[in-house]
Parts: C-alpha cells; sequence; structure tokens
C-alpha cells in the first residue's frame, strides 16, 4: 500500500497517522514564536484493543521522523525506549484509550509562563503611567470643575505645563522600584534610586522633577545622608499621604509565592522608606493583596470580598495597631461599590485613594472608563489615576489600554523594556542566561 499522510489541525493541536494503521493517531501540540511554529508536545493516542507492543516502533520512527526535519530539537527516543513516559486521558472524540505524552519542551513551557508575567507587568507598568498621565494636567482641579468640563482624553500642559502624556512622581517612583527589582531585592538599591529620581532626574518623563510630596522629600533628605532606607519615612500620624501607595504596585511581583507574613513585613520595609506609618504600610497591603489576586484571574468582586476578612486578620496578626481596621471600615466592613461618588474622597490622603481606586475599579468594566472615572474624582488626580490605572491595566491587559493614550506616553520604550527585564528577573530567566 501506498504510504501516506493523514493530517488534521485544530486549535494549536496538530493530528497525523499513517495510511497503513488505524490503530493510533498521533498529536502535537504547536507554539507560535518569532521564528515560526514549534512543538512543545507530541503524543500518540492509541486505540488499546488494537494496538500491540510492536507498533512502539512505530512510535519511534515517528519521532525520527520530526527529529530528522528539524521540528524537535532533541532526540527523545531513548527516554521513550526506557518508559520514561506520563500517561494523560485521550484528547480525541470518540476514542476511549489511553494517550501516552512522548515528549515535552519544558523550555517552551517556561517561554510562555513568561511571556504571561512580562504581559502582566507590561500592563501594571503602562496602566499606572497612562492613569497618572491623564490625571497631571487638572491636578488640584475640584470635582465640581471637572464635572463642568471633564476629562475625556488624555491631553497636555494644563495644571503644571507639561506636553501630553508626561506622568510625574507616581510613574516615577513605581519605575524606580521596577528597576531595583530587576536585580536582587535590596532596600538599599530602592532608596538610592527615589534618591537618583529626586537629584539626577532618573526615570523622569522629560528630565525633570515637579510635583514632589514632602513626606517624601524629607525621605529622600534622609536617605541622602545615610539613614537606613526602612527608618527614613515619616511615622507620625500626618505622614500619611498617598505617596508609598503611588509607587509600590511592582513589588507585588516579587511578593505573590510568599507567605503572609512575609509579605505584609516586606511591604512595612518598602512602604517605610518614604512613609512609615502603619495607616500606609496597611493601604499598601491592601492594595498589593488585590493585585496579587487579580494575577491569579479571581473575580474583582470575590477578591473585594475575599479580603475582608483576609486584610482584618493581617491588621490582627502583624500590625501591632488592631484598632486600624477602623480607619478601613468601607473596605473591610461595607460594599463600597454600592456607594455613590459623593461619598467617595479623592485628597491625598492614602485611605481615600485607595477607597477610589477600588471604587472605581467596582464600578466599571475596562481601562478606559477606569481611570476616566478616578481622574474626573478631582483633587489628587494623577495619583487616583495611577492607583486606579495600575489594578485596571492588570485586571483588563495592557492591549485594552487605548492605543493613542500609550503612543502618546513619554518613554513608552524605555518602559516595555523594563518589563521584559523584571519579567526575566522574576521567572529567574536572566539567571539561565547568564549561565550559558
Amino acid at each position: 500500500m501506498e504510504d501516506k499522510w493523514f493530517i488534521f489541525y485544530e486549535n494549536d493541536w496538530l493530528y497525523f497517522h499513517r495510511s497503513w494503521t488505524g490503530f493510533g493517531i498521533f498529536k502535537a501540540l504547536l507554539i507560535k514564536g518569532q521564528d515560526g511554529y514549534s512543538i512543545t508536545e507530541f503524543w500518540a493516542e492509541r486505540n488499546q484493543d488494537k494496538y500491540s507492543v510492536e507498533d512502539d516502533q512505530s512510535d519511534i520512527e515517528t519521532l525520527l521522523f520530526l527529529i530528522n526535519e528539524g521540528l524537535l530539537d532533541i532526540d527523545t527516543r531513548e527516554s521513550y525506549i526506557q518508559n520514561n513516559i506520563k500517561t494523560d486521558v485521550d484528547l480525541v472524540k470518540g476514542w476511549s484509550n489511553l494517550g501516552t505524552l512522548l515528549f515535552k519542551n519544558k523550555d517552551a513551557e517556561n517561554t510562555d509562563n513568561l511571556s504571561d508575567l512580562t504581559d502582566s507587568i507590561k500592563s501594571v507598568l503602562f496602566g499606572v503611567a497612562v492613569g497618572d498621565a491623564i490625571g497631571v494636567p487638572v491636578e488640584f482641579k475640584s470635582r465640581a470643575t471637572l464635572r463642568g468640563n471633564p476629562v475625556t482624553d488624555m491631553f497636555g500642559f494644563g495644571t503644571h505645563h507639561m506636553p501630553s502624556g508626561t506622568f510625574s512622581d507616581d510613574s516615577s517612583l513605581t519605575f524606580c522600584l521596577a528597576e531595583a527589582l530587576t536585580h536582587d531585592f535590596d532596600l538599599n538599591t530602592i532608596g538610592q534610586n527615589f534618591v537618583k529620581w529626586c537629584k539626577k532626574n532618573y526615570w523622569t518623563a522629560g528630565g525633570n522633577v515637579f510635583d514632589i510630596g514632602i513626606t517624601t522629600l524629607k525621605a529622600i533628605y534622609k536617605l541622602e545622608i545615610g539613614i537606613r532606607p526602612d527608618l527614613a519615612g515619616g511615622t507620625d500620624i500626618d505622614s500619611n499621604g498617598n505617596g508609598s501607595l503611588m509607587r509600590i504596585l511592582p513589588l507585588f511581583f516579587y511578593l505573590r509565592d510568599k507567605e503572609n507574613n512575609k509579605r505584609f513585613e516586606i511591604t512595612k520595609q518598602v512602604s517605610s522608606i518614604t512613609h512609615g506609618h502603619i495607616r500606609s504600610v496597611i493601604a499598601c497591603y491592601y492594595y498589593l493583596e488585590f493585585a496579587r489576586q487579580l494575577f491569579a484571574h479571581k473575580d474583582k468582586f470575590e477578591i473585594y470580598h475575599d479580603l475582608k476578612n483576609e486584610i482584618t486578620d493581617a491588621i490582627r496578626l502583624f500590625s501591632g495597631a488592631p484598632s486600624e481596621d477602623d480607619v478601613f471600615h468601607r473596605l473591610l466592613k461595607g460594599d463600597i461599590h454600592k456607594l455613590p461618588e459623593e461619598r467617595i474622597q479623592s485628597s491625598g490622603y492614602v485611605v481615600h485613594t485607595l477607597e477610589a481606586s477600588i471604587w472605581c475599579l467596582l464600578t466599571t468594566d475596562n481601562y478606559h472608563d477606569a481611570v476616566l472615572k478616578a481622574v474626573n474624582l478631582g483633587e489628587d488626580t494623577d495619583t487616583t489615576g495611577a492607583v486606579t490605572g495600575g489594578l485596571a491595566g492588570l485586571l483588563y491587559g495592557h492591549e485594552t489600554i487605548p492605543k493613542n493614550w500609550i503612543e502618546t506616553l513619554a518613554r513608552k520604550d524605555d518602559i516595555n523594556d523594563l518589563a521584559k527585564r523584571l519579567g526575566n528577573k522574576i521567572s529567574g530567566t536572566d539567571q539561565v542566561k547568564s549561565h550559558l
């Protein structure tokens, strides 16, 4: 009989078998990369009633064919002959046999995970920066003023006389933190990046610092004279502006797999570089926990509900200030998304900013609407936009941010590069490359 191949492709799977056997179907999982498609899994689906041990050789010949054609980059025959295999249920309808996994490319799996991680980092960084840049021109404008002339798009000048797409300290310090996290975790590196931003315009949008908060400025002075980073931030009740909340979001990528107490402790250390009062720490912890669960693809309302108990427990167990849960009662004991706009405040107070960002996230269903709703609350528009934008970016993805907003944003290529480098570090890919 003439030897023919029968081939069928569907949903990334390529199914094929030879004309002279009806005893099995081979299938390969194809993943598209920059240089074309590669096979990441190879299976044999067998009809057990007709299959015999001799058909092992058929499987091996098929594998050899793929290797010879350059479709597999390693020779898997030896491990297969030694029965170093795994089984799973058959994925082809109408068959009752077991499928045998003959080959799986772990490097491709890791690359896929890295791609997902980098996408999430991009979504956070661009989400923060775009929300910030939209809010910059109308910072300090009242809600009443914006109600009469609402922000509907990205534009320039206004309050700070900056061109369209200019981000402020919110994004700059977020990028400083992310930059530090591309290396081994070190509070001194984070703190010195903040100093470089303030004194040398590091990670600024256009080469100059503007709109720096008083509490942050005081902390940077302490860092300059050698005060330990976790002791540099203000600890009095008046040091509860939103200056650590606005920059903290990239930290959750580093924290995401750590235990609760460790996540709280590291959050406290990083917040305390500029804002050391426990209220600011709790606000940062809540925000990071919300992000961590968004990253795990949980529903935003489910997260909001679950955090009521989880954050209350964390305050009781880790904060040393159990009465602080009363300060966050609208998040921990109420249904903040059911409140009307007039009951949502948008000042620079950390609790107001956190409440406003969660309210905007829960009362909209896309990035565009969430950020514009945040900015049009007025007052501290850039920070409310940035804090809301970070979560909305993570929830909906950077590809849902309006293209013209991304294109107008200052340093978009640098931000994209930072996301890739942070993804490599968090995934451990940078360590693999360094040993090649």
